[in-house]
């Protein structure tokens, strides 16, 4: 007697329960691996050992390396856009990827890509092509983080609780996303990850060369170079004095962090999860520079928000006030 198949709309059910029980998982994890830091921090917070200074001067700084930041993966999409053959001008496409960022607080994650493709939609860009460069602009965007904070554990032996097998995980860990982002594998991988509304448009990526895929690295690397910056300015902010080398301790918690509160979409803008992380990598970091290492750890994860939730929000303002004006005549629109 033939048996009756599941129905789509069952097997999408559980593939989302699957997704966010895996996510639950892990965050449950991380949240294992800190918890006794997030207490020892706080203790240190509330008895007053830890006391911080704000300079705003390096508060500003700060925040001026994250707003010099923010162009760099705009300026990758734009490469995106116009090599899918799309009409895009360059400031609409930074003006709504910058928009955009307003949208990751927002659980899901969701409303970053329509926040997007509804700024630069009407203007000669399909709707599908444009959120299927979201897409793999943002993957492309972590996985880069992810092999940049690969690449920092090895050179620089930062490590994970004195784990003498991080190396070794950051090792496969970098071999694994090298791999990943070759063009073929990479354009399965967009096309696998909720492209499947789309799949006709998404044969347009086989327009894209290696080397659009390969304008990602200097793009890319320079954003969480910027990134690091800030980080290490705005620790500067709350009157810690670290010094220049921990910079690129500053680099890899912030791509570690960022790529992880990517993973863990129920987390709107990596709420948690970033500063959670941050915590667990630069508390070493923090105890060659005070007595209160965890408690400054958290105090700079949480200031590191706030100074990015400002700039975020002053630039959204600004840019959403100040119209596009550019046309981007079709003849003029070639494959990048």
């Amino acid at each position: 007697m033939p048996t009756n198949p599941t129905p789509p709309t069952t097997k999408k059910a559980w593939k989302r329960f699957a997704s966010l029980s895996l996510q639950m998982v892990l965050f449950a994890l991380i949240l294992y691996m800190i918890w006794g830091r997030l207490d020892k921090a706080w203790e240190q917070i509330a008895s007053k050992e830890f006391r911080f200074a704000i300079s705003w001067n390096w508060l500003l700084v700060g925040g001026i390396a994250y707003a010099l930041a923010l162009p760099f993966p705009a300026s990758y999409w734009f490469c995106v856009l116009r090599g899918l053959g799309q009409p895009a001008g360059y400031y609409s496409t930074l003006r709504a990827h910058i928009v955009g960022h307003l949208g990751k607080y927002i659980p899901g994650k969701i409303f970053v890509v329509l926040i997007r493709s509804g700024l630069i939609a009407g203007r000669g860009i399909s709707p599908a092509v444009g959120v299927i460069s979201i897409f793999l602009e943002g993957l492309m965007q972590m996985a880069t983080g992810a092999l940049v904070f690969a690449a920092l554990l090895v050179v620089y032996s930062i490590r994970i609780e004195d784990n003498p097998y991080a190396l070794w995980l950051a090792l496969l860990l970098m071999g694994g996303i090298a791999f990943a982002l070759s063009p073929p594998v990479f354009r399965w991988g967009v096309r696998f990850v909720g492209m499947k509304k789309f799949s006709q448009d998404a044969e347009k990526l086989e327009q894209l060369s290696w080397k659009t895929y390969l304008l990602a690295i200097p793009w890319m690397l320079s954003y969480w170079l910027f990134l690091g910056i800030s980080y290490w300015c705005v620790i500067r902010g709350i009157g810690v004095a670290v010094a220049p080398s921990v910079y690129p301790v500053c680099v890899a918690a912030i791509a570690g962090s960022m790529v992880a509160g990517f993973v863990l979409i129920f987390a709107p803008g990596g709420l948690g999860v970033r500063e959670s992380l941050i915590v667990l990598l630069t508390t070493s970091m923090f105890a060659q520079s005070t007595n209160t290492p965890e408690a400054a750890a958290l105090v700079s994860a949480a200031a590191l928000r706030i100074v990015w939730i400002v700039v975020e929000m002053i630039l959204a303002v600004l840019f959403f006030v100040i119209r596009p004006s550019e046309s981007v005549p079709s003849s003029e629109v070639s494959s990048i």
